[in-house]
C-alpha cells in the first residue's frame, strides 16, 4: 500500500532535542529505530510504525484504575500528504496537505503479573476483555500537563490522569456502548464489526472534549480493527489535526497538544472499571520500542 504519512518534522523548540537510536543501545533494551515514513493508518498502530511505550500493566506506563486491561500503548506525530486519505474534503472542516495530526492508540495484548514487573500478583488481567463492549479512548494533554504514572501495581493506582490536569486536554472517545452487530444490546451508530478498519469522525459531538473551550469535533478521527474470536477490538487509534484547530480558532493563544506533550490512553469496560496509561507522542526519529522507565526519561527532556 502507497505511504501518505510521514513523521512530523522537528518543531524547531530547543528543549524538544530528539533521543537519538545510539542512546537505546546505550540504555540496553534492544530498542529499533523508528521509521522514517509511516504506513498507512490501519486501526492497528503495531503495524503502522508507531511508537511502542510499553504495556498499560508495566511500570513508568500504568497510571490508574482497577479493570486491569493489558494493552500496549502507541503514539506518533504525522504529517498530511497531499492525495492522502488523511487530506479530507470536509468544508471548512477539511484536513489539509501539511497538517500536523498527532496519534494515540493502542494493541490488547497478555501479561503475566511477573512481566509487568511489580513483583506482586495482578488479578483479572483482561478479564473484562469480551464481546460487551469497552469505551476506548484517548486524552491529549499540552505541555503543561502534569500527568504521572503510579507508584503502586495495578488494581488502583495512584498515578494523574485526569483531564483537568492535562493542561488543556483534548479528549476523544467511543461511545460506551460499542459493541459488534451481532450483540442483542448494540445500540452505537458504529459497530466494531462493521465499521472496523475504516477512519471515522466521533459518533457524536460530545465525544470529543477540549478543556479549554468549545471546538468542532471534526478535528479527530478513529479507527480500529477488531477481533473476531473475542467479538471485541483488537487494537485502536486516535487521530488529532492540530493544525485544523487552529484555523477554526485562531485567536486561541494559550496551549494546544504537539509533538512531545503527553497522553493517556485508557480502555473502559462499558462506563465503569478502567485502566489508564501514559505516553508521550514522539519526535521524529525517535525510538520504536521506548520501554519501560523510558517513559520517565521523555517526561524529564520535556521538563528541562
Amino acid at each position: 500500500m502507497t505511504s501518505w504519512v510521514r513523521l512530523h518534522p522537528n518543531t524547531g523548540e530547543s528543549q524538544k532535542t530528539s533521543l537519538k537510536c545510539a542512546l537505546a543501545g546505550a540504555l540496553a533494551l534492544g530498542i529499533g529505530c523508528a521509521a522514517a515514513n509511516a504506513a498507512a493508518v490501519t486501526g492497528d498502530p503495531s503495524i503502522d510504525g508507531w511508537t511502542n511505550f510499553g504495556n498499560s500493566l508495566q511500570p513508568g506506563v500504568y497510571v490508574r484504575g482497577d479493570a486491569n486491561f493489558s494493552f500496549d500503548v502507541y503514539t506518533t506525530a504525522l504529517t498530511v500528504t497531499s492525495g492522502s486519505d488523511l487530506e479530507i474534503d470536509d468544508g471548512e472542516f477539511s484536513w489539509q496537505a501539511g497538517d500536523l495530526v498527532l496519534g494515540a492508540g493502542a494493541k490488547f495484548t497478555t501479561i503475566t503479573s511477573d512481566e509487568a514487573g511489580w513483583g506482586t500478583p495482578i488479578t483479572g488481567i483482561n478479564g473484562l476483555l469480551d464481546p460487551n463492549g469497552q469505551k476506548l479512548q484517548v486524552k491529549f494533554g499540552t505541555s503543561a500537563a502534569t500527568w504521572s504514572p503510579s507508584t503502586v501495581a495495578p488494581g488502583g493506582g495512584n498515578g494523574s490522569g485526569s483531564g483537568g490536569d492535562g493542561g488543556g486536554t483534548v479528549l476523544v472517545r467511543t461511545s460506551a456502548y460499542l459493541k459488534a452487530s451481532t450483540h442483542p444490546e448494540q445500540v452505537s451508530d458504529y459497530t466494531l464489526d462493521g465499521d472496523a478498519g475504516t477512519l471515522l469522525p466521533v459518533e457524536k459531538p460530545s465525544h470529543l472534549e477540549w478543556y479549554l473551550g468549545t471546538i468542532s469535533d471534526r478535528v479527530a478521527r478513529m479507527i480500529w480493527t477488531y477481533d473476531e474470536d473475542g467479538k471485541h477490538a483488537a487494537a485502536f487509534e486516535f487521530l488529532l489535526n492540530v493544525s485544523l484547530m487552529q484555523r477554526l480558532v485562531p485567536d486561541f493563544d494559550g496551549l494546544l497538544p504537539g509533538v512531545g506533550d503527553l497522553v493517556i490512553v485508557t480502555v473502559q469496560d462499558n462506563d465503569n472499571k478502567y485502566t489508564d496509561a501514559l505516553a508521550v507522542v514522539p519526535e521524529p526519529a525517535t525510538l520504536s520500542l521506548l520501554g519501560v522507565g523510558m517513559l520517565g526519561l521523555l517526561r524529564r527532556r520535556r521538563q528541562a
